[in-house]
């Protein structure tokens, strides 16, 4: 029974269920939409300032171990494609530092609601990341979007 529901238990997860190390939780999760990867941030719990100490990336195949992991004390915020469009949709993006390399989320949709569209996005360094510009980045992967899961207190404007 118990081998039951561990195999339920991770037939569920998916490859989008976050994988937060407690006392990490969740910021974002998605599946890359052309490969059987995920991506994931975490976050330290907020002190009562409202500050995550902790920041975390993952990037993994499937259910396999990480490709990429890294802790990071803090990260940057953008709206390089942010443009309010009809009913306050817009983009905005959560980037963490990894050396000079920032991986960054860019999420389209209404903050607070939904997301439309989200884009996994790695850059050289900041300056590429807080670019006006856009199309900047190293590389460019998209999210399947029924997969998308995001805490807004950690990503809005």
């Amino acid at each position: 029974m118990l081998t039951r529901l561990c195999a339920l238990a991770i037939t569920l997860a998916g490859p989008a269920a976050a994988n937060c190390v407690p006392p990490l939780m969740p910021v974002f999760s998605c599946n890359i939409m052309t490969d059987d990867q995920r991506v994931e941030i975490c976050a330290s719990v907020p002190d009562s300032d409202g500050i995550s100490e902790t920041f975390s990336y993952n990037f993994a195949s499937g259910m396999a171990l990480s490709e990429l992991y890294f802790e990071t004390p803090g990260y940057y915020f953008s709206t390089k494609y942010y443009r309010i469009r009809e009913q306050a949709e817009n983009t905005t993006g959560i980037g963490l530092a990894h050396g000079d390399t920032i991986y960054a989320v860019h999420l389209t949709g209404v903050d607070g609601g939904y997301v439309r569209a989200a884009q996994l996005h790695v850059y050289d360094n900041a300056d590429d990341f807080q670019s006006d510009k856009g199309e900047t980045e190293t590389l460019r992967l998209y999210c399947a979007p029924d997969t998308v899961r995001v805490n807004w207190d950690f990503i809005r404007p």
